[in-house]
């Protein structure tokens, strides 16, 4: 799935297109893809379709399209304070954008089955939060 809207050169250009198609509808939906660079999240080397709408994958890990991750997050209606369990969630970046809107007393939770995505995941995770402006 994916390939619903124009590919981006960067993940402004991205975000800009998924809410110019209206895959991102909300404030804190687009808030929450723009703290976080969907090319951060792909392995070195395949990065150049990291800001096109189209699913990856390499090995055990994969990244769904940006529509699909949008349309999510908008159906949930998340808001601070509640809870998340993502089920097979791979490299942690939909739960990582999930857990920006969530905020410090929401819950989020995901359950990986590949040992060696869980450690992709917590390494991605760890660069973010050290990285991020969304931090202080």
């Amino acid at each position: 799935m994916g390939g619903a809207v124009s590919a981006g050169e960067d993940n402004d250009d991205l975000i800009d297109n998924l809410k110019e198609a209206q895959y991102i509808r909300t404030e804190s939906v687009e808030q929450a893809f723009r703290a976080i660079d969907r090319g951060d999240y792909y392995l070195e080397g395949y990065r150049d379709n990291a800001y096109k709408d189209l699913a990856w994958k390499h090995g055990n890990i994969h990244l769904s399209a940006p529509c699909i991750y949008s349309e999510v997050m908008e159906a949930l209606k998340l808001q601070p304070g509640l809870s998340f369990l993502n089920l097979g969630s791979g490299t942690g970046y939909l739960s990582t954008m999930v857990g920006l809107i969530l905020g410090p007393f929401g819950i989020n939770h995901g359950i990986e089955l590949h040992s060696d995505v869980v450690e992709y995941a917590k390494e991605k995770l760890e660069s973010f939060i050290k990285y991020s402006d969304s931090f202080d």
